[in-house]
């Protein structure tokens, strides 16, 4: 699988000697779980944060089901595939990976994986 990678675009803007830096949201990135008694995120936690954390890309639209392979142990870098529709019926496979995993704490992200 390949991965593909999101672009953001970043605009600064400086007011009154201070600076602001805008960066949009194409799609949310970031869910946060804690780990189950077996030492992971279990598969149905997993799919029920990627239903209400993770938009369609440039549509900001919310997937009407998620179903992923499995769970996420509570490792840096683990990761699991995930399938997301949307409202109209459009398939996408994503891949979701620890990011940080911090005693019963474990932070992941989302990216799309190519055909």
């Amino acid at each position: 699988m390949k991965y593909i990678a999101v672009s953001l675009v970043t605009a600064a803007v400086a007011v009154g000697g201070f600076a602001f830096v805008a960066v949009p949201r194409l799609l949310s990135t970031e869910s946060t779980s804690t780990v189950g008694s077996t030492g992971a995120v279990s598969r149905a936690e997993v799919e029920k944060q990627v239903r209400e954390n993770y938009s369609v890309p440039l549509i900001q639209e919310k997937p009407k089901s998620v179903s992923c392979a499995g769970g996420l142990k509570a490792w840096q870098n683990d990761s699991v595939e995930c399938t997301v529709a949307s409202g109209n019926g459009k398939q996408q496979k994503i891949m979701v990976s620890v990011t940080k995993a911090k005693g019963n704490s474990v932070s992941y992200d989302y990216a799309v994986l190519a055909d």
